[in-house]
């Protein structure tokens, strides 16, 4: 019964040693490339900004070209009531 005992024994702790590497492989996997998947978020991070001041800008656009509307608008206003007074 000792014989086989110890042999389980050695098999479980063959067991044992191989999942405690894979874990460390993995562990070592991830501070490989920790660097890449920072940069990466970042990225998507800087793409999406992009993306926001994108619709910011038009929306700015639209309404620079709204109050320049109002804004010519208002000098002929002004040019008509001037002529009007003289």
């Amino acid at each position: 019964m000792s014989a086989y005992n110890a042999s389980r024994q050695k098999a479980l702790l063959s067991d044992v040693r191989l999942s405690i590497y894979s874990g460390t492989e993995r562990r070592d996997w991830l501070r490989q490339r920790a660097l890449t998947i920072i940069i990466a978020m970042a990225f998507l991070f800087m793409a999406a900004i992009n993306l926001e001041q994108g619709h910011v800008i038009e929306s700015q656009r639209a309404l620079i070209r709204a109050l320049s509307g109002d804004s010519s608008q208002l000098a002929m206003l002004r040019v008509q009531q001037i002529k009007r007074q003289h």
